[in-house]
């Protein structure tokens, strides 16, 4: 086993892990950094990492890009974006895409999140309480949005 192992002893875990991070460091596209907010932000919403990467693929595919080429927490943010808004269009018929809340991913790796206009929140917050749709009834990404975006009530 070849290792820069030369001021300190290691035990075979911490080597493990310091090789494991070398290799998708190389071999993946994406950093672990990025990796792992991916993972969090699924986990946050009631999903597993494997739901990042079809999140990553389903975004690939309707682009046209390659996987390479994407940030992957960008790309769970739009999954989550996407079906928050079928879900509040289905309760409410309301599509805050367009029906004045425009609200987009902003993607930048660890730092991604959602841009909107100052008063979209307030909008769709209003809108789902003048139809009497409580917090709670919402689904655990509608409340993880919500709250992204400072729009929880």
């Amino acid at each position: 086993m070849k290792t820069n192992n030369t001021t300190t002893e290691r035990t075979q875990d911490e080597i493990v892990s310091l090789e494991y991070d070398r290799f998708t460091n190389a071999y993946c596209p994406f950093g672990s950094m990025d990796i792992r907010r991916a993972v969090q932000v699924c986990v946050e919403v009631g999903e597993c990492g494997d739901w990042a990467v079809e999140c990553i693929n389903d975004f690939a595919n309707n682009c046209g890009m390659k996987n390479d080429d994407l940030d992957p927490v960008g790309c769970v943010y739009d999954a989550i974006l996407n079906e928050v808004r079928n879900e509040i269009t289905g309760l409410i018929d309301f599509d805050f895409l367009n029906d004045g809340a425009e609200i987009n991913v902003y993607s930048n790796y660890c730092a991604t999140s959602f841009d909107y206009r100052d008063d979209a929140n307030d909008i769709i917050k209003q809108k789902l309480i003048d139809n009497n749709i409580q917090f709670s009834d919402l689904s655990v990404k509608a409340q993880w949005f919500l709250s992204q975006i400072d729009a929880n009530y």
